[in-house]
């Protein structure tokens, strides 16, 4: 309020800290509870309680909105990559990364389902993730990285490409029965331990 007593308006220029997190929090609700036919800007907007103009600010439309989502859950997995050290213990990194990209993979299935729906939004993600370079096929690259670290040696008998799709498509796997399978039947699955401990042996 003014000396004068009027109620001043709100701010302009930068929206208030906390905005660009609570705008994925809800895009994140609506995919799970609506799905993507639900996802407008406004509709996100209004679940977050801004003001609409702050998603185009922060993520321009809706496919810079959903790459946030995914850029969002992709921070564990980054952590744990930036923990690794070759000269340490190959099983626990591979276990470690795994469990990393099985919760990321549990996070973001919701948004690949709601960017495969719509053919127009599909097309302009897919523009966009081949400009960054990003997409699955970085967790490949990823784990591969670490299982050259540990055996430079090993590239010329075992295909490392291969075992770290093997490790990264059981990751998946695992997310994808949790989201779609029952209970028993997820449980029943070999644990990111058990997986790791079938692969290792290909090095030796």
């Amino acid at each position: 309020m003014t000396a004068s007593g009027r109620v001043e308006g709100r701010r302009r220029g930068r929206p208030s800290t906390g905005v660009r997190d609570a705008v994925i929090a809800a895009a994140e609700r609506i995919l799970a509870e609506e799905g993507v036919a639900r996802l407008s800007t406004k509709g996100v907007a209004d679940r977050a309680g801004v003001a609409e103009s702050s998603i185009f600010y922060h993520f321009r439309d809706r496919t810079g909105l959903l790459q946030a989502v995914v850029q969002r859950h992709l921070r564990p997995v980054k952590d744990v990559l930036g923990d690794i050290d070759a000269h340490r213990d190959l099983r626990a990194d591979l276990v470690a990364l795994m469990e990393a990209l099985e919760d990321f993979f549990v996070a973001t299935i919701p948004v690949a389902a709601a960017i495969q729906s719509d053919a127009e939004l599909r097309a302009r993600y897919l523009d966009r993730a081949q400009e960054a370079d990003i997409g699955p096929h970085r967790a490949v690259d990823a784990m591969q990285a670490r299982l050259a670290a540990a055996q430079p040696s090993a590239s010329s008998a075992v295909n490392l490409r291969a075992a770290a799709l093997l490790l990264v498509g059981a990751a998946h796997q695992r997310a994808l029965q949790r989201h779609l399978s029952p209970a028993s039947a997820f449980t029943s699955l070999p644990s990111p331990a058990d997986i790791v401990d079938t692969v290792l042996p290909l090095f030796g």
